[in-house]
């Protein structure tokens, strides 16, 4: 029964990657989108880089924050983030600050006027400081606590990537500001504390007491700093764009594939072929097994080979040799196998349950399309919250996302995996019991 198996696989391999037609839409038309998608949105030529050029983010920074007086000093918050984020001016010399390479930000003092530039699309974000910013965040002499306090991030969801990016420079400046304002409540509270526990202290207090908080609300002077390294303490790879994309058409093609070898039994029985071989010894459970097996052995050699060529033209373009997805050899095959699995039980369960090949052609290709576009082949769907619950509905987003984790140097897809071999699991043992009973062959 294995050797006959082994033949059926063996067959459909064969059919499959000696067609010139087949093998110009599986693997050269994949291979050709996204490297001219990665292109369009990456900085490869030029630089050499496999970054993602994102600079110039153009940005608003409305500081409504009314300040506070205390102890004879004027403070407001808000002007750290135009002292940050707004450059002064053409001094003439070079702008050593890289939120200002990254941010082309203006200072605006109406706050509506900013939220409508964004909705028209003349802004990615608006940063909104409140009124009472710093009132809530200073300790004076008749309130020794803060309260908490908020800055309004308003952000085109149209720019998801860019706008997340603003979120987290807005988030970064508060927490320091926030982080210098704490500093100086804990350390009064304590001081305080310890004069009422000993009155010399109390006195010196009284006396000579200038401390200087500057360094609280210095970054460099941060207690937790964070970086992102592997396992080997190397820096993670910086995003590529040829390799998100280059996952999303490769697992949307492969997918077509295995719907169409799957519907190719369907072919098979319209002309006789199936009925011919049914003629043999050989169980009919065997032939089902047998054919849906090549069909998932083709996806899982089709992706092996988009992962080459993406490869060598990745290394190509970057100027360095540089796997696709990755250098987890193990974790790339093991996910190469759960998106095929998937893929081929898709197609063996939308095949057994329709009538006829053109009929399945039609519901194939609907699905997958659908499937596509909701778990983000073509565009980001993380600026959508609708379509952020629907995607993982599809087994193109955990095909996706597993394959981009995994050029980014990570290995959290225990998760991918499991849904992916389950679902595919699935929906291969349907469709084999289905072929078995519905179709009368």
């Amino acid at each position: 029964m294995l050797a006959k198996i082994r033949a059926l696989i063996w067959l459909e391999l064969y059919r499959t990657f000696t067609d010139r037609n087949a093998l110009l839409i599986l693997i050269v038309t994949p291979l050709a989108l996204a490297t001219i998608i990665g292109l369009a949105f990456s900085g490869f030529i030029g630089d050499g880089s496999n970054d993602v050029p994102i600079r110039d983010i153009p940005l608003a920074v409305v500081n409504l924050d009314e300040g506070i007086e205390t102890l004879g000093n004027q403070i407001n918050n808000g002007d750290i983030f135009i002292e940050i984020l707004v450059p002064a001016g053409d001094t003439g010399e070079t702008d050593e600050n890289v939120l200002h390479l990254l941010t082309d930000a203006i200072a605006l003092d109406d706050p509506d006027e900013a939220r409508a530039r964004v909705d028209r699309g003349d802004l990615t974000a608006a940063i909104i400081i409140p009124p009472d910013f710093s009132r809530n965040l200073t300790i004076t002499p008749d309130r020794l606590t803060i309260e908490p306090a908020s800055i309004e991030v308003y952000a085109n969801p149209a720019m998801p990537i860019s706008a997340s990016i603003v979120r987290s420079i807005a988030t970064g400046i508060a927490n320091q500001i926030a982080t210098g304002n704490v500093t100086i409540a804990a350390t009064i509270g304590y001081l305080v504390d310890q004069a009422q526990q000993n009155p010399l202290i109390g006195l010196r207090l009284l006396g000579e007491f200038e401390p200087d908080f500057s360094p609280a609300f210095d970054p460099a002077n941060a207690l937790i700093t964070l970086e992102t390294q592997t396992v080997q303490g190397e820096a993670v790879t910086t995003f590529n764009p040829l390799a998100m994309f280059g996952a999303g058409v490769s697992v949307m093609f492969m997918m077509f594939m295995a719907q169409a070898s799957a519907n190719g039994i369907m072919y098979e029985r319209q002309n006789g072929t199936l009925q011919r071989l049914l003629a043999t010894p050989t169980p009919r459970m065997v032939i089902l097994l047998g054919k849906l097996a090549g069909t998932f052995a083709s996806a899982v050699l089709q992706l092996v080979l988009l992962f080459i060529f993406l490869t060598l033209v990745g290394s190509l373009l970057s100027g360095q040799v540089r796997l696709i997805w990755g250098d987890n050899l193990l974790a790339i095959a093991l996910a190469i196998g759960a998106a095929a699995l998937a893929a081929s039980g898709l197609g063996a369960l939308l095949t057994a349950l329709v009538r006829t090949p053109e009929q399945g052609n039609v519901v194939g290709t609907a699905v997958i399309l659908a499937m596509s576009v909701l778990g983000g082949t073509f565009f980001s769907t993380e600026g959508l919250p609708i379509l952020q619950t629907l995607r993982q509905f599809t087994l193109n987003y955990w095909s996706i996302d597993a394959f981009t984790r995994l050029s980014l140097g990570e290995t959290n897809i225990g998760l991918h995996l499991l849904v992916l071999f389950g679902l595919g699991a699935v929906m291969f043992l349907l469709g084999v019991i289905i072929f078995n009973r519905r179709l009368d062959i």
